[in-house]
Order: C-alpha cells, then sequence, then structure tokens
C-alpha cells in the first residue's frame, strides 16, 4: 500500500472508531471485586492483580502484578503477491491508547475473550491460529513472555502464519501493509502496537555468515550464572501491606512513584466485541527509556546486551542496554552507557507504547545507539555482545524481555519472514 493511501486509511479508521473513558471509585464497581489480596472479575474470568513482596537477600520490594494463566493468541497472516510479503493487520481501539486506535495484530486475544466469557462477538480470524490447517504455512509459533514488571508469568502464542491461495474476506478494520508500510508506523510515535512487534520479533531472518564475539555456550550460561546468585522469594501478601503504597478512592499507587498506579475504568467503545464494561488498568508515573548500544565487531553486528530479573519472572533474561521505567534524566545520572545515547550516536529515535488493553497511555522512548570501537566500553559481569543470529535465538528461546525483542524487531523490519 502506498503511503498517502495508507494515511487516508488510517485517518478514516480514527473517524469511525470511538472510545468513551470515564475513571470510577473502588466502592462503585460492579463487575470486579476488590479483596485485601486479591482484585479479581465476579466471573472469575480474565485476569486478577495480587500484592507481593519480593526478597533478595536484604533486599525487599512492595509490587501488585497482574496474574493472567491463561495463554493469549497474538497472530498475524501473511500472504505473497507480485513478489512481495503482505501481512494483514487490523486497526484495533483499546482504552489504554494514546492514538485511540493503534494498529494490531490479525488476531490479539486473551483466551478468556476468544472464548467469548465476556458474551460478546466471535474473535474474526481466531480459527486460523486455533486448528492447523492445509492453506496456511506456520512460519514461527512461540510462547513469549509479557513485561516481568507487571505481569506473573504471563506468557502468549506468538504466530507468523503464511496463506496459501486463500480467500480472506474483506473487512473494513483490516488491511495487507508491506514491510515499508510496517517500518513507517513503527516511526510514526504511538502507532504500531506492541503485540504486533512482537510477533514480528519471532520471525526474523538469521543472517548468512557471522563472526561471534562470544559463544553460544557463554551466553547461555551468564544466565544460568546470574540466576544462581540473584534467587529471590515471591509471596502474596495484603494490599494493606504494601509498603509504600496508598488505597486512595479511584486508584492503588505507590506513595514514591518508583512503580505505577492501578486504576478503574468504565469503557463504552463502538467497533468492540462488547460495547461497553469496567476494568482496572495500569498507569506508569512517566515515560520509559528502552535502548540498545550496536557495535559492528569483525564486520559482524553486535547488540550489548544486560541480564536482569524482574518480579514477574522465575528466571533472569536478557534485555537491551538500558531499559528504565518511568525514566528521569534528573534523579538517573548515573545509569551506566546512558551518555551514549545522543544524537550524534542514534540511528533510531522513536516513541511507542504498552499495548492499550491493560496500561493506560503507558509509552517509551526506543533508540539504537551505534558505537565504532566496543572495546571503549568497561562492561558489568551481567553484560554481553551478542550477535544478530545470537539474538534471534535468544528470542526463540524466549530468552529476551518483550522490550528488547521489540526493539531488536524495529530495527530490522526488512528481515521480517
Amino acid at each position: 500500500m502506498k503511503t498517502n493511501k495508507l494515511i487516508d486509511w488510517l485517518n478514516n479508521q480514527k473517524k469511525i472508531n470511538k472510545i468513551r473513558i470515564k475513571k470510577k471509585k473502588i466502592n462503585s464497581l460492579k463487575d470486579w471485586i476488590f479483596k485485601q489480596n486479591i482484585i479479581f472479575h465476579k466471573s472469575n474470568n480474565f485476569f486478577s492483580i495480587k500484592p507481593f513482596l519480593f526478597q533478595q537477600k536484604n533486599k525487599k520490594i512492595f509490587q501488585p502484578l497482574v496474574v493472567q494463566k491463561e495463554r493469549g493468541i497474538l497472530g498475524i497472516v501473511k500472504k505473497k503477491s507480485g513478489g512481495k510479503d503482505y501481512y494483514l493487520l487490523q486497526s484495533k481501539i483499546e482504552p489504554g491508547n494514546i492514538n485511540g486506535i493503534q494498529i494490531s495484530p490479525t488476531v490479539q486475544a486473551t483466551k478468556s475473550n476468544y472464548l467469548r466469557k465476556h458474551g460478546g462477538k466471535k474473535t474474526p480470524f481466531l480459527n486460523y491460529f486455533l486448528k492447523k490447517q492445509k492453506k496456511f504455512k506456520i512460519i514461527s509459533k512461540i510462547k513469549l513472555s509479557e513485561q516481568g514488571s507487571r505481569f506473573l508469568k504471563k506468557k502468549n502464542w506468538n504466530i507468523l502464519l503464511e496463506a496459501y491461495k486463500l480467500n480472506i474476506p474483506f473487512k473494513k478494520n483490516y488491511c495487507w501493509l508491506t514491510k515499508e508500510n510496517i517500518q513507517y508506523l513503527i516511526n510514526k510515535r504511538n502507532m504500531l502496537n506492541m503485540d504486533a512487534i512482537s510477533v514480528l520479533s519471532s520471525a526474523i531472518q538469521k543472517n548468512l555468515g557471522e563472526n561471534k564475539l562470544n559463544s553460544n555456550y557463554n551466553i547461555k550460561n551468564m544466565l544460568k550464572q546470574f540466576d544462581k546468585k540473584m534467587k529471590f522469594s515471591r509471596n502474596i501478601i495484603s494490599f494493606n501491606d504494601l509498603k509504600d503504597w496508598k488505597i486512595k478512592k479511584n486508584s492503588v499507587s505507590d506513595i514514591k512513584k518508583k512503580f505505577f498506579s492501578i486504576f478503574f475504568i468504565d469503557v463504552v467503545a463502538n467497533l468492540r466485541e462488547v460495547k461497553k464494561w469496567e476494568q482496572p488498568i495500569i498507569s506508569d508515573h512517566s515515560s520509559s527509556l528502552n535502548g540498545f548500544i550496536v557495535s559492528k565487531i569483525s564486520n559482524t553486528v553486535h547488540y550489548l546486551l544486560k541480564i536482569i530479573i524482574e518480579p514477574g519472572f522465575d528466571k533472569s533474561k536478557y534485555t537491551s542496554t538500558i531499559f528504565e521505567k518511568n525514566f528521569s534524566l534528573n534523579s538517573r545520572k548515573n545509569i551506566k552507557f546512558l551518555s551514549f545515547f545522543n544524537k550524534k550516536n542514534c540511528s533510531m529515535d522513536i516513541i511507542n507504547s504498552d499495548e492499550g488493553g491493560r496500561f493506560l497511555k503507558n509509552q517509551t522512548r526506543n533508540m539504537i545507539c551505534e558505537i565504532k570501537d566496543h572495546n571503549k566500553i568497561n562492561l558489568y559481569d551481567n553484560f554481553v555482545w551478542a550477535s544478530h543470529n545470537q539474538v534471534v535465538e535468544l528470542i526463540n528461546q524466549n530468552k529476551m524481555t518483550i522490550e528488547a525483542r521489540n526493539l531488536f524487531a524495529s530495527c530490522n523490519v526488512d528481515k521480517i519472514k
């Protein structure tokens, strides 16, 4: 699709998709129940929010997490036409979207939603992803984790299917987009949603030849050694026992603004499976910073990865060189490698937002910084240089955070399968 036609289509989708959001008081909730150690839907479906205490040696962290044991489906249908790849994406309106609509996967649905526990309409194209079909080739199908700072052990199926000679019915809020269209949307502020990018990250092609600075064994072993050092416990507590958190009339929020607030909202939307509903939603206090330092080492592009453990993970994962929630330049002056991220070094500087179904207007500045001499950087024990192909392998093994794999996909759109 030509860019001007894509812009016209986007503008039209913004006109026809309408949503209204209103914050609610906790004591006025009809469908959600707030108890001392859990917030949950009266049907016991969808998701819940529980307060936790995390202990690691002498360090204690108090925060809630979204608990959603079911596996959702994030799926994209692909086809070839005239020697070009086309991807079927939809305009989707979510209560937490900054732009109202964002461009989302062909199917983006939790299990509760696609089983229609909400009593609404069917999810279009769902059967393509639930059952193996002769007219589709599975390009990638991987269970990948969500944000470990917000979800407890949450994973979704990320699936890319290629259709063969299939007459896919036209729907006005769906569109076939090229890789060039996708790159355009990534560069547009808060237009391509993180779930769509996540699916694409699971289908990045490897390079034909590479000179790796570190062995595959060393990169995997670093995670194991980190896990041995950083063992922690995680226990459910009461909301009243969340240190430095306060329960207000319409929110639960941390006083020091290190984490997030939980709001309760009433939603009315005209083109969703359900027209009206209420839900809790998470809102960060400020924007996040997510960045890779990249360097060509022995004629092979390498990414500087960092090992982290997040409250919602059982094991450590690799993430971007820098990833900071609620980033503040004034209070974070000593972040390792922050000085490299300036206009002179950056080949990518874009803003994308979190998925709007669970998160209220949370956005992240995503940056790629290129340096010529990697030897200028003195690494801590939890940092390592990994080649393009090694990052692809880490994604396939679910050893990369969603923030890191989405940033990797954003700068490798040309390599999507």
